[in-house]
């Protein structure tokens, strides 16, 4: 998860921006399971994404993390100084020495098949929201 990751770099006293497509920290535990049962966490023998999300982010508060919320990297381009330079959806622009992808199951959009008259169908299926409920 993106924001144990940001716990770990800041034991090691690196500051983290943390580039997320929700437009709320927590990914695939907040968005899928915000009140349903989590059971494979170690040494919480169980608790929700809410749970788990408000946990992290009281652990990470003293790191002071930045979120860059309701984006998604769109460019990475790897500089002769060592670098790189990432550039997000909304146009956020920054120059890094390390990248860490913490991508869960990536940004929640859905990506169809490529299949004609595939769309007919499209509002018959539950969204995902409502498949994990």
């Amino acid at each position: 998860m993106g924001l144990f990751q940001v716990f770990e770099l800041g034991l090691l006293e690196i500051k983290a921006h943390v580039i997320d497509s929700l437009a709320y920290p927590g990914g695939q535990p907040i968005e899928l399971y915000p009140d349903k049962p989590i059971y494979d966490i170690p040494a919480i023998p169980v608790c929700t994404g809410k749970e788990l999300t408000d946990a992290l982010l009281a652990q990470i508060k003293p790191f002071g993390a930045t979120f860059h919320l309701g984006q998604t990297v769109t460019e990475v381009q790897h500089r002769e100084d060592g670098r790189f330079f990432v550039k997000t959806s909304k146009g956020t622009e920054f120059l890094s020495k390390t990248i860490f992808i913490a991508a869960g199951v990536g940004a929640f959009e859905p990506r169809t098949l490529k299949i004609d008259g595939l769309d007919r169908f499209s509002e018959t299926q539950p969204s995902l929201q409502e498949r994990t409920c």
